[in-house]
């Protein structure tokens, strides 16, 4: 497998010289996903085992970064090969927001019912993620389409210098205080205890792998950055699927290792891996994205459109709601999960040519 998706990304390189007719050159395109995926499901698998050695909350913390590191490169990737496009960073990050708080976590809350009513977690996690994740995709995705300093969703580059800088130094900041002194509020004692008694892998030979795996997802991305829109067009999607398409790539593994914790009822461990993710999509994403623009001089548009906004306020709302508590059953899931099936639906339905009455 390992030689298989070397070639990939090896051969991902060549670009447009890769066949030129139509249906070869859209099965290169779905075989290029499938690399990125495979991927990025390995460095998911070394990242674990890296996690298991750690600890929680450190091997959360792992996790997500090992996952934000896919997410950055496949975002730099496609703002530089699709052709300028100004709404590929803001359309990922916004995906990746959807699918974790409405589709993963609506997904492991039912999932986690199969086995019992209710799944259990430390609420102190909750309250400590979600107001940092809505404060910053406010900033973020919201702020820019009201501000009065650029017109539009695009900011001035005051504005970008102080939403960059500022996501960056509070994602590190909470991380700090996430593995100091509130780590408390990210574990329940349980699955820590039940994990101790399993012998971790070595970590140096974890560490290359994983970065071994990252390097080959980072190739990948590069040779799909300029065939991910003509593949959409050839599948008759909107252009805002592209990033729906990035945020099921780059989340896939983090997403089947949340679901799976679900199953086994460390409903925790799932809020520890998506909720963290979610910020660090943020947190990190977002300044790297604004030194790309810096260093290519490309203009990422970064504020919602209007449906999309009041998606993203109804989804913090109903997540602030549900997790409040700390516990969940699949009635709050299906909830979730409706909010995620009406956002492939305004997708679907702003892409519909508009009838003059």
């Amino acid at each position: 497998m390992l030689g298989a998706l070397t070639a990939g990304a090896l051969l991902a390189h060549l670009g447009p010289s890769a066949p030129p007719a139509a249906t070869p050159s859209l099965l290169w395109s779905g075989w290029l996903v499938a690399c990125v995926v495979m991927c990025s499901i390995r460095a998911m698998t070394h990242a674990d085992h890296l996690a298991e050695r750690f600890g929680e909350p450190a091997g959360t913390i792992v996790l997500t970064l090992a996952a934000i590191t896919i997410e950055v490169a496949a975002v730099c990737a496609l703002m530089l090969g699709s052709g300028g496009n100004p709404h590929v960073a803001r359309d990922s990050m916004f995906s990746v927001i959807m699918v974790i708080l409405n589709g993963l976590v609506g997904g492991c809350m039912i999932l986690g019912s199969f086995r019992r009513g209710e799944q259990a977690f430390n609420s102190d996690s909750s309250s400590a993620y979600l107001p940092l994740l809505i404060t910053l995709g406010t900033l973020t995705l919201v702020l820019p389409s009201f501000s009065h300093s650029t017109l539009g969703g695009w900011m001035s580059d005051t504005m970008e210098i102080f939403v960059g800088g500022g996501s960056l130094a509070v994602y590190a900041t909470f991380v700090w205080m996430q593995s100091g002194r509130y780590r408390g509020y990210f574990s329940t004692g349980e699955a820590s205890a039940a994990s101790a008694h399993e012998a971790p892998r070595p970590a140096g030979r974890s560490f290359a792998l994983l970065v071994v795996s990252l390097v080959l997802v980072v190739a990948c991305a590069e040779g799909l950055a300029g065939r991910l829109p003509p593949l959409l067009a050839a599948l008759h999607l909107p252009a805002p699927f592209a990033g729906v398409v990035v945020a099921i790539m780059v989340l896939a593994p983090e997403g089947f290792a949340a679901l799976r914790s679900s199953l086994q009822g460390d409903m925790q461990r799932s809020i520890n891996v998506l909720l963290g993710s979610a910020i660090a999509t943020i947190g990190l994403t977002v300044p790297a994205v604004l030194v790309v623009r810096f260093i290519t001089g490309s203009d990422p548009e970064l504020g919602l459109e209007e449906p999309y906004i009041v998606l993203l306020a109804l989804t913090f709302v109903v997540s602030s709601l549900q997790l409040a508590r700390g516990r969940v059953n699949a009635i709050q899931g299906l909830v979730q999960v409706l909010i995620f099936l009406a956002w492939i639906a305004t997708i679907i339905d702003e892409a519909l040519p508009r009838e003059v009455p």
